[in-house]
């Protein structure tokens, strides 16, 4: 059995410096369990660490996958298994950093994850539906799933509700985990009072801006990332997307991003 330290908490509370810290301490290596950290090109916009922060850290899973590609909870939890052995086997300590709810969750806890087919008519039946509709939609089939989600992202939205879908229709799909245990998990939550929390996202947005994000966000238009996977980014990327393609202006790009 595998040790893992799990760091858990929302965007700019502070996770990646007591993850390097704790890492540098206990001689251990850090797996990113965020969804855009994974892609190449989006370091500014999703927040990835940078070399220093690193602190001479060995950092996995960051940066390795095209900006056109995707990468399902399933694949990630593949990827993450094949890290901490290889951790393990270097005699180091293992630490599942995010970032993205259910990615922590599928590795963690070791989730059997059903292979559920596309449904191409419920697709594009969902396709046509709002982020806040799909949510909607979602809690009412699968409560559980709905809070480990990213709420403004459709393409996992309706990748969820697919799987929930599918669930509901066929019984047997539902898998149980004999392997539930793998892990023998610490969990460390990190917080920030509320305020404290909002004035330090607005701190790192101008940060990102100073720092050139639309200038990413325009060399991700000009590779040919499409509309529809700007928004699976998240909302800083899909309005910058937005505000560079002029539909919208810059105080509406400032107000939604914030």
């Amino acid at each position: 059995m595998y040790n893992l330290i799990t760091i858990l908490g929302p965007t700019a509370v502070g996770k990646t410096r007591l993850a390097a810290e704790l890492a540098f301490k206990f001689s251990g290596e850090i797996i990113s369990a965020d969804s855009r950290q994974v892609y190449k090109g989006l370091s500014i916009g999703s927040n990835a660490t940078t070399k220093k922060e690193m602190s001479g850290v060995r950092h996995h899973l960051i940066g390795f996958l095209p900006p056109q590609k995707a990468l399902s909870a399933g694949k990630f939890q593949e990827l993450a298994f094949e890290k901490i052995s290889q951790i393990a086997k270097r005699k180091k300590l293992a630490f599942l950093v995010g970032g993205t709810g259910f990615y922590i969750q599928a590795v963690a806890e070791n989730l059997a994850l059903p292979k559920v087919k596309p449904d191409k008519k419920l697709r594009k039946e969902l396709e046509k539906k709002t982020a806040t509709q799909l949510f909607s939609i979602l809690k009412k089939l699968d409560s559980k799933r709905a809070k480990n989600i990213d709420k403004n992202n459709p393409r996992r939205l309706i990748r969820a509700i697919e799987i929930a879908s599918s669930k509901i229709k066929n019984p047997e799909s539902r898998i149980s985990n004999p392997a539930k245990d793998k892990f023998d998990v610490l969990y460390l939550g990190v917080l920030k009072p509320q305020a404290k929390l909002r004035q330090d996202i607005a701190q790192r947005f101008i940060q990102w801006l100073e720092a050139g994000f639309l200038m990413e966000v325009e060399k991700l238009i000009k590779l040919g990332v499409s509309r529809k996977k700007f928004k699976e980014f998240g909302l800083h990327y899909w309005y910058a997307y937005l505000f560079l393609k002029k539909e919208i202006g810059f105080k509406d790009f400032w107000n939604k991003s914030l």
